[in-house]
Formats: structure tokens, sequence, C-alpha cells
């Protein structure tokens, strides 16, 4: 039936569908669509109703433009954070980490019905499609033609393809899909009479083989239409997604997280499993002095060999994760100088003080320091290197250190691997959810500024 205006749920134009059984779902998205109700602006579900309870893609909303100065704080507050990605049109990008079902929720919300992987098409049709939209237990979803017509442009503009999944819901979007709807009438106007029956009938043929080359004629007469807008989009979102750590704040740049441990307690593997997934790009970078290598022979029988090999391990290091911090990445450090404290790892001799300071001077600070703990018999089973007795003296060592770094985190690393990579996980997200809040920013910002200092302070004191 037809709604009146209600500020807390909708606008004159929104439709009701019956009180269905609601279908389950996630419960930070259950928070994020009940905060969205409370904005008093409408927005829709664009799809995906049907796998919202555990997501494994994106969950794509559509918003008015009216909630956009809110919405970032509004989602917040709901426990979903936004990541920062210039040059995807009106695309933003709000994710939560839930260690429990270790699972990411993404969260796509536009302010415009755009098509294109650079969203090189715009539409009109956002204002009309929330006008249109219908109540589904507490989803807010597309009219049903509306919903099948912008999935079969979805499909045919910005997948070229109708992937094995999606063809049963091709499908059904054809069988729904009518000519007289305001989507397919706006696209008869971009590609000319008729053309909206004819994609209809190819899809309900079952046809895929002429997909590719129908979608390249479409994609064609689009750009005719404003060729050149839709070329200076194309080329504008691409160069913004080059170029968009350079145009991100402060607070958008990346974050380093560093794991320290004897060899066996999972450093390298805890590290490659929490950048899987994570929203931002994520990089190794393995920061140990005394790796072995090729040179190692020589480099003893040279005065000075050896600590000039580890400054330049240091050196380039430091380099590579500073400048992946830069461009906005997760930086995964494996190792710190901070090993450099242990006992017995540097010589007191005039190189090894050398070698130690310049550890301290060129290597960076990371907002995150975990300590891996786990006995020397699990160690030893792991690896197999060096002995039990060894790897426990080893472990006592990293303890006692980690006691005097402050905001360093120790974690049982003889817990499943599983499980200590979804800790870690949730470690790394809620740092990084920190100091990207806008409305902590300040706030977060001299709180890293001081936990680096506390370190930087902590380690002089064990240097003096």
């Amino acid at each position: 039936m037809t709604g009146t205006f209600d500020s807390m749920s909708g606008q004159e134009g929104d439709h009701v569908e019956g009180t269905a059984k609601a279908a389950p779902l996630h419960p930070a998205l259950a928070k994020v669509f009940e905060a969205l109700d409370r904005s008093g602006f409408p927005w829709l579900l664009l799809r995906g109703q049907d796998d919202l309870a555990q997501p494994q893609g994106d969950v794509d909303i559509l918003v008015s433009e009216d909630m956009l100065p809110r919405l970032d704080g509004l989602l917040r507050e709901a426990g979903v954070h936004r990541v920062v990605a210039p040059g995807h049109g009106s695309h933003r990008f709000y994710f939560s980490f839930d260690p429990g079902q270790d699972a990411w929720v993404k969260i796509d919300v536009v302010s415009q019905v755009a098509f294109g992987r650079a969203q090189q098409w715009p539409t009109p049709l956002a204002a009309s499609c929330l006008r249109r939209r219908a109540r589904q237990g507490s989803l807010w979803l597309p009219d049903e033609n509306d919903q099948a017509w912008l999935e079969l442009l979805h499909l045919l503009l910005d997948k070229d393809e109708i992937p094995c999944g999606r063809a049963e819901a091709a499908l059904f979007a054809a069988a729904v899909a009518t000519v007289k709807n305001p989507v397919a009438m706006f696209l008869e106007e971009v590609a000319g009479p008729r053309t909206a029956a004819w994609l209809v009938d190819w899809v309900r043929a079952g046809n895929p083989s002429d997909l590719p080359e129908y979608a390249a004629r479409l994609r064609d007469h689009w750009t005719r239409k404003a060729p050149a807008r839709a070329r200076l989009r194309r080329g504008t979102n691409k160069v913004l997604r080059l170029v968009s750590p350079v145009l991100k704040d402060r607070c958008a740049k990346g974050m380093m997280m560093a794991v320290m441990g004897p060899d066996g307690a999972g450093k390298t593997s805890l590290l490659q499993g929490v950048g899987v997934g994570f929203p931002v790009p994520a990089k190794y970078v393995y920061m140990g002095m005394w790796a072995a290598g090729p040179w190692d022979n020589w480099l003893h029988r040279v005065p000075g060999g050896r600590t000039g090999q580890k400054v330049l391990r240091l050196l380039r290091g430091g380099v590579m994760a500073r400048y992946q911090f830069l461009r906005g990445r997760l930086v995964l450090l494996d190792r710190v100088a901070y090993d450099a404290l242990l006992p017995g790892s540097i010589d007191n001799t005039v190189g090894g003080r050398l070698t130690r300071n310049l550890a301290f001077a060129l290597a960076p600070v990371p907002e995150v320091l975990l300590v891996l703990d786990a006995p020397g018999e699990v160690m030893f089973a792991r690896k197999g290197e060096h002995s039990v007795d060894v790897l426990e003296t080893w472990r006592k060592a990293y303890l006692e250190l980690a006691e005097q770094l402050p905001g360093s985190k120790v974690l049982d690393a003889s817990a499943p691997q599983e499980q200590v990579r979804r800790l870690a996980t949730d470690i790394a997200w809620r740092c990084f959810i920190g100091d990207h809040s806008p409305s902590a920013s300040k706030k977060a910002l001299t709180e890293r500024g001081a936990n680096v200092a506390e370190q930087q302070a902590g380690v002089t004191e064990l240097l003096l």
C-alpha cells in the first residue's frame, strides 16, 4: 500500500510489503539498518537481501545525497568505519570485523546510480528509485521492477558477464522487468528505441555467449551520448585511485604492525594471515638483521662487513616500511629493532654498539607490537630449529623485553593458529579505526604520538 511521510522510515511514495518473516541479519548490519532508519532520510538495499546473515561480498546500499554530511558519523556510531578510497565515484566503503565469525563485513554505500567499472556512466535514477522503494521486514528494497533492471544493467555494464552463480538471478530479473519502467525508459533514451525489450528477450533466451559483444555495443552507445564527460570521468577516477594516498589526510595513512618472538612462534604465518581480507592493502616487510645470506662467509673476513650488511638491511627495511606506510597500506613488520635489546643479540664492541644505535635510528616504530609466546617444545615441534632449551631461554627473554616496551601485547602462540590470527586481526583493526575515525582523529593521533614517544623513551632507558 502507499505510505504517508514518516521522518523515521521514508517519504511519500514508499510502499510497505506485508509482514513477511524477516530474513536473518548479521548483528553489524542490523545496527547499520537501524541507524539509517533513524536518520530520517531514504535509503535502500540495492541487492543481496538473501545473503545478510553472513555476507560473503559487499552489501550495496543506496542513500539520499542529503544523508552524506552525516553518513560517516552515523555509521561509525553503528560500529562500521569508513576506509577512504578516492576514485570510486559516489562509492563509500565501510568495514567491520567480527572475530567470532572470523569475517569482514563490507558495506558499499552510493548516493548515485552509476554504471561502469570507473562509474563513468552516471544516471539521474537514484532519487526516483528511492521514491519507489518498498519495505520488507527491516529492509528497504527497490521496487521489484527497478531492482530487476538495476540487476541486469549491473551485470551488463559493470561485470561484462553473467556468472554461473548469477544466471538464475538474471533470468528472474528478465522475467520481472517491463519496458514501461523508468529505468528501462532511461536505457532507451541512451541506447535507442526497443533496447530494453531486446535486452529482456536476449536474457530470457539464455544465450550468454553473445553477452560480451552486446555489452560492448551498449557501453559504446552510453559513451557516445556524452563522450567527453564519460572519458573525463573514467580518466579522473583512474588517476584518483592511483594517487589516492597523496589525497588522504594524515589520519587516513597506513599503519605499522610488528610481531616479535623466537623462531617457531609463528610470526610469518600470523602476519600473512592478518593481511588477508584487511580493508587496506597489506605489505609484508622482513626487518631481521641476522638472517643468513650467501655472502656471510665472505663478509666475516672483511672488517666491518657484517656491520655494514646489518645496516644495509635496516636501511632497506626501514625505507620500504615507510614507503608502504605513506601509500596507505598496512605494513606488517616481521621482527623489529627491539630484537637488538635481547641478551647476546649484539656484542658490546664498537661495531655492536653502532649497529644497535643505527637499528633504532633507521627502523620505524610500529603502532601495534605483538609478542608471541609459546613453550620451547611447541616452537621446536613447529620448525625443528635450535633446541627446546635455547628456545625456552629466548622465550623468557622476549617476555622480559615485552614488559619493558610500553604498548606491547603478548599473545599465546601455543593456541590454534586461526585463533591467534583472529585476535591479532581484531587488535590491528581496532587500532586502525581508532586512528581513522574523523571525530576522534586528533585524540587518536595524540595517543599514537604518545605511544610512539613512550616506546622510544623506554628503549632509550634500556640502552642507557
